[in-house]
């Protein structure tokens, strides 16, 4: 069962930053206009993060002894970048708010997929234990 609940974490992870990294692609080489404002520096920053999102999503799937460790460093990436651009959005405008839900969506989905994570591991060292 958790070994089920490990691969779909990773298929979770891998699926959402290949689409992160296309359609943020889409948008930096104008394929796609949106019709809110685009902020270049968070555009860059998902494409990036869709990137190692990706690679960690592989390392989840491998069972990595390193997944955990750089889950949690990508959603408190998110926390501190979701933090930037919600005083952004409110002081400044340069953020639009569907950029504001993306991230709280990016946020909550990697915080849910390390939880997972951990939790999984817990379980494994238990079982472990006992025997």
């Amino acid at each position: 069962m958790k070994k089920l609940v490990k691969i779909l974490t990773a298929a979770i992870a891998i699926i959402f930053s290949l689409l992160s990294v296309v359609e943020g692609l889409k948008v930096l080489l104008k394929v796609s206009i949106p019709d809110y404002i685009v902020f270049t520096p968070l555009l860059i920053y998902n494409i990036i993060m869709g990137v190692i999102g990706f690679y960690v999503g592989i390392q989840i799937f491998r069972q990595h002894m390193n997944s955990l460790r750089n889950s949690a460093v990508i959603s408190l990436f998110h926390i501190s970048i979701l933090s930037v651009i919600s005083l952004l959005y409110l002081f400044d405008s340069a953020v639009s708010l569907h950029s504001v839900y993306a991230m709280i969506f990016r946020t909550v989905l990697w915080l849910f997929i390390t939880i997972t994570i951990w939790a999984s591991n817990k379980y494994l060292k238990t079982i472990k234990e006992e025997q």
